[in-house]
Order: structure tokens, then C-alpha cells, then sequence
């Protein structure tokens, strides 16, 4: 794993441990934070979208990947109160108004949310959940994530965009740049990748609230991506396969995988 130059200079114990777990040049700066006020209207403005027009009807089925099936959230700028949550015996998921006591019922996250998706696909395909996080881009700044079944803790590794010299593998959770001043990219987002075809260059994604719309394959992903190598260093860009453009696209920060 590349590290820029200088990285590692002073750092000691957790930090230098870290700094190792990172595939790349420098990580991006995280977001700021949004104040009280600020908060207020965005959670108001949210709960506002839910209403529609809606790109397809809340709750639709849009496609599974993996046994990890994906609904529609309506419209990305939509926001419910439901919190869903994964019986890992019987595979189905179970929405609430709040958070319970049943051992049987894993978090999942706020239904049909980007972040819930990830956490599901990894519950049901590696066994694995991680913390709760502000929002999506910040998932690119664990440090681990928790086996599900067993307790343990497993520590988790990141490729920076662009400089990575270790290439998006199936499984990793590719983590898009929160853009502030962008109400579609404000959080940014985060998929799934369930395939690689590196000699087409193509990344294949499994999701949810990213555009609601019927997945391209439904039994398998939502919609791929492009893959460039260059000098052995990977760039993934949110431009569909054969397209030279995408408008509504977003900015994508790295991936995460668990270091096994």
C-alpha cells in the first residue's frame, strides 16, 4: 500500500497503525459539521421530499444483489424517522419507529437509506456491521467494523481515489464525497461493490437512494461504473459504462474493506 511521503513522520502506536491502513496519498478533509439551526432545516426540508414527487414509489423493490434486497426511498433528499433491522436467522428485515431490545434484531439504519443498504449487504454477505456515522462520507474514516455473529472486532482499510494502488474488490463499500453546498451530494453516498471486470474496466454496484430507480440488472447490481488504471494507481468515476458524462453525477473518495 502506498503512503505519501511524509506520512507516517511522528505519528506513534493507533496513529501509525492507521496511517498503514491507507492506500493512497493523503485521505480528504472530512466535511464540517452542520450547527443546530442548520441541522433543523435540513431534517424539516427532508421530511418535506418524502411527499414526491418521488422517482418510484417508497418501499418498491428496485433489485437484489446477494440476497440484500433494495428499495426505493422515493427521492435521495427524503428522510423517514423508520429504523430498520436484520434478523440474521431469518434473513428478513423488520422496520421500527424506534430503537429495540429484541437480541435477535441487528441495526440496520434509517430505512432505505444508502448507509442502511451497506450495512445490510455486509451483515447478510460478510457478517460484518460498523458504527453509526454522521453521514455516508464519513464511513470512510473507520477505523474497524464488528463481526455480527461473534463480537469481534476487525480492522478495516481504506483506498484513496485516484492515487490507490490496491484496486476496488467485490464486497468493499465505495464511499462518495459530501458536498455541502450540493442539497443532492450534502451527505454523500456509499455502495456496494459486487463486481470488478477489470479488463473492461467496469465496477459494478449494489445500492439504495442513489437516483430510486429500477436497477439496470435486478437480480444482480444497480448500475456500473468506470474503472481506470493508470501507472498502477485505480480511479473509479460515476460515469456509466460507454458514457463520456454525468451530470448529476457525484465525487467519489475511496472504498473500504475489511483488513482479513
Amino acid at each position: 500500500m502506498a503512503l505519501l511521503a511524509g506520512t507516517v513522520e511522528g505519528r506513534t502506536g493507533d496513529d501509525l497503525q492507521e496511517a498503514l491502513r491507507t492506500d493512497g496519498d493523503c485521505l480528504p478533509t472530512p466535511p464540517r459539521a452542520f450547527g443546530p439551526l442548520e441541522a433543523a432545516g435540513l431534517f424539516a426540508d427532508s421530511r418535506r421530499a418524502c411527499a414526491g414527487p418521488c422517482e418510484t414509489p417508497f418501499g418498491q423493490v428496485l433489485g437484489t444483489a446477494d440476497g440484500a434486497e433494495a428499495r426505493s426511498n422515493c427521492t435521495s433528499r427524503c428522510v423517514r424517522p423508520d429504523l430498520s433491522f436484520l434478523d440474521l436467522d431469518t434473513g428478513e428485515l423488520a422496520l421500527k419507529d424506534k430503537a429495540t431490545a429484541d437480541g435477535r434484531l441487528h441495526y440496520v439504519g434509517i430505512t432505505y437509506q444508502c448507509v442502511g443498504y451497506a450495512r445490510h449487504w455486509w451483515m447478510k454477505n460478510l457478517s460484518l456491521t460498523f458504527g453509526d456515522v454522521d453521514d455516508a462520507h464519513h464511513i470512510l474514516y473507520l477505523t474497524d467494523a464488528t463481526d455480527v455473529r461473534t463480537g469481534k472486532r476487525i480492522a478495516l482499510g481504506r483506498s484513496v481515489n485516484g492515487s490507490a494502488e490496491r484496486a476496488p474488490q467485490r464486497g468493499d463499500l465505495l464511499v462518495y464525497v459530501a458536498d455541502r453546498d450540493d442539497p443532492q451530494w450534502r451527505f454523500g453516498h456509499v455502495a456496494v461493490i459486487v463486481n470488478v471486470d477489470r479488463e473492461q474496466g467496469l465496477v459494478a454496484l449494489a445500492e439504495e437512494n442513489y437516483d430510486n430507480a429500477r436497477w439496470q440488472d435486478p437480480e444482480a447490481f444497480a448500475r456500473q461504473i468506470q474503472l481506470f488504471e493508470v501507472n498502477g494507481r485505480y480511479t473509479l468515476v460515476d460515469v456509466p459504462e460507454g458514457a463520456r458524462s454525468n451530470a448529476t453525477g457525484g465525487r467519489i473518495a475511496g472504498w473500504v474493506y475489511p483488513m482479513h
